[in-house]
């Protein structure tokens, strides 16, 4: 028998019981639009935050007194005593390691946590993140400035009391005021506004906006003394080393990891009193986390597939009962064994496809609903339109097979005598 003809008795086998057919599919629909849905949040949130974190670039090395890791390990109280004691990083580290041959910058910064507060006239934002940089800083982190002028050595020699503010601040303390040469007040200190930083906006809820930049030396002699302990190790300053191009974060970190080492006066038996951290660290957790999320998420919508998948086979048992006599006809008339295997697998793979697009479809606007109404981003990767048709297509053919068999196993003359 021809596949077309095959495909044309299948499609009436389904389209005569649509209510069954439409109830039969729900398992399918929920289980491929749960994993759609999950799929496009995370690869979204993914291509932000490479996004963001490119703009950075993978060649700059974090020069700091603790781990980053350290955060990702679930440590609550007390992570911070290991390093309390480890000497802090000074502008003179910054202009020895500048002078390395495989560096090509390198900044200096720390926030200043006890200062969350400014005010402009009659108006105030609270919990404002005020970081003391160096000029480098600007460079490095690929930070540009929209309106005036960066910092400048200058700034930094003569321990000016001006600032760089990002666009949130501008906004809504501002409101569409021109920034340039306003005083502002952060806490108890009154500093001169030289320059907005372009927008950058925001990640998973986080305005990075929400900025103010100083001096990295009038932060050294305004910086309040931190009220815990923790905070010494946290607000300690950190050096950004940017590598040139040809040389490999890998050897980089290596060679900058032994200078430190010697300049420190490290025995060869002693523990580094410093990390080295990178941004493929915080990538590399954060696939970490959303690695586990999604297979969390890809087990529990197998669960809903497997539960579709029974109900098909389930469905396709009783439609095989219910034919008796039209299986028996059908051979009766010339309908070859194979060609009744055909007719039942092909009825359930298209249940399955069906829900599968159903499904892909569901998941679609469940992302696009999160997307709009929610912080977390959403993308749609193309080959998620092929790994539903065909994941699905697989179920139907996994579960479909056994009522099948047992339709195209039936004797022609039992199946004429039925009734």
């Amino acid at each position: 028998m021809k596949i077309f003809d095959l495909i044309r008795i299948s499609f009436y086998g389904i389209k005569s019981h649509k209510l069954r057919s439409v109830l039969t599919t729900l398992g399918i629909i929920i289980g491929v639009g749960t994993v759609i849905s999950m799929m496009s949040i995370i690869e979204g949130i993914n291509n932000y935050v490479y996004k963001v974190f490119g703009s950075i670039g993978t060649d700059v090395i974090y020069v700091q007194k603790y781990k980053w890791l350290v955060f990702s390990t679930g440590s609550t109280r007390g992570w911070w005593k290991k390093y309390k004691n480890y000497p802090d990083f000074t502008e003179k580290d910054a202009e020895a390691i500048k002078n390395l041959e495989y560096v090509k910058g390198v900044a200096i910064y720390k926030k200043l946590f006890n200062f969350e507060k400014i005010k402009y006239r009659d108006k105030s934002l609270n919990n404002v993140n005020v970081i003391a940089v160096s000029p480098e800083y600007f460079d490095i982190m690929g930070y540009q400035v929209d309106k005036g002028r960066r910092l400048d050595e200058e700034d930094e020699f003569f321990r000016r009391r001006v600032c760089i503010i990002g666009k949130y601040i501008s906004e809504n303390v501002f409101e569409g005021e021109n920034p340039i040469g306003k005083e502002i007040r952060i806490e108890d200190k009154n500093f001169i506004v030289i320059g907005e930083l372009k927008e950058k906006g925001k990640i998973l809820g986080n305005n990075l906006d929400n900025i103010i930049m100083i001096p990295f030396s009038t932060g050294n002699l305004i910086s309040g003394k931190p009220k815990m302990e923790w905070q010494k190790v946290f607000l300690s300053p950190t050096l950004v080393v940017k590598i040139k191009k040809g040389i490999t974060i890998e050897n980089a970190m290596e060679k900058l990891r032994k200078f430190l080492r010697k300049r420190r006066q490290l025995f060869f038996t002693d523990e580094d009193n410093f990390f080295l951290n990178t941004s493929e660290m915080i990538i590399s957790m954060y696939k970490s986390i959303t690695g586990a999320i999604f297979a969390a998420m890809i087990g529990i919508a197998s669960l809903a597939l497997i539960v579709g998948g029974i109900g098909i086979m389930n469905i396709m048992l009783v439609s095989v009962s219910e034919r008796t006599k039209e299986i028996g006809i059908r051979m009766a008339v010339g309908a070859k064994r194979r060609d009744i295997l055909y007719q039942f697998l092909l009825e359930s793979i298209f249940l399955t496809g069906v829900g599968g697009v159903l499904g892909f479809l569901l998941g679609v606007i469940i992302g696009k609903l999160v997307d709009i109404l929610t912080p977390l981003p959403s993308h749609i990767p193309l080959w998620s339109v092929l790994l539903a048709i065909v994941f699905s297509s697989v179920i139907g053919i996994f579960f479909g097979i056994y009522p099948a068999t047992l339709a195209a196993k039936k004797d022609p003359i039992e199946c004429l005598r039925y009734e």
